[in-house]
C-alpha cells in the first residue's frame, strides 16, 4: 500500500504556485552618529543571561538634513545569551540644531564570528520637520571607534 502511494505522489506532480517577482528593498544613508560612551556597568548573571549597560554622554550626529547632538542620559542595555550571542537594546535622545528632541530606540544583535553587529533604530520624533522619521523602517550599523570611549552609529532607510 505505501509504495502505490509513493508511486502515486512520483506521477502526479503537485502545482506549486510562483509568486510574482519583488523588487529588493534599496537602503540608502539618513544619518550617522557619533555616540560617546562611558565604560559599561556590569549587572551580572540574570534569567536570561550576563546583563550590563554603557552610558550614553553624548556626541553629534549630521544626516539627510538634520543634524544636532546626542544628549546624554541615555544608555545602551545588552544581554549576553548562552548561544554567545548579545542583544542590544538602545534608548536615547537627540537634539536637533534647530531645537526637536528626538527619541531613539535602537534594538539590535551582536554575533561574535563572524563579526555582525546590526540593529534596527526606530524614531519618535515631534510632528513637523522631522516627523518623516517616524514613518519610515530603519537599518543600523554600530561600528565600535578604535581608540574606545565611542561608537559611529550609521542610519540607512529601507527604500521600495
Amino acid at each position: 500500500m505505501k509504495y502505490l502511494l509513493l508511486l502515486l505522489i512520483l506521477l502526479c506532480p503537485t502545482t506549486i504556485q510562483a509568486y510574482e517577482p519583488v523588487p529588493t528593498p534599496g537602503l540608502r544613508l539618513v544619518l550617522q552618529a557619533r555616540v560617546t560612551v562611558d565604560p559599561a556597568v556590569e549587572v551580572g548573571v540574570s534569567d536570561h543571561g550576563k546583563r550590563r549597560f554603557i552610558p550614553i554622554t553624548g556626541g553629534t550626529f549630521t544626516g539627510d538634513g538634520i543634524k544636532g547632538e546626542v544628549m546624554a542620559g541615555g544608555a545602551d542595555w545588552q544581554i549576553d545569551r548562552p548561544d554567545g550571542v548579545r542583544e542590544i537594546e538602545a534608548l536615547y535622545s537627540l537634539r536637533t540644531d534647530d531645537g526637536a528632541v528626538i527619541i531613539v530606540h535602537n534594538k539590535g544583535l551582536s554575533v561574535p564570528d563572524p563579526r555582525y553587529l546590526m540593529t534596527v533604530p526606530a524614531f519618535h520624533a515631534p510632528a513637523g520637520k522631522y516627523e518623516w522619521l517616524n514613518r519610515r523602517i530603519f537599518v543600523g550599523r554600530i561600528t565600535p571607534v578604535p581608540s574606545g570611549g565611542a561608537v559611529i552609529i550609521s542610519v540607512f532607510a529601507a527604500e521600495g
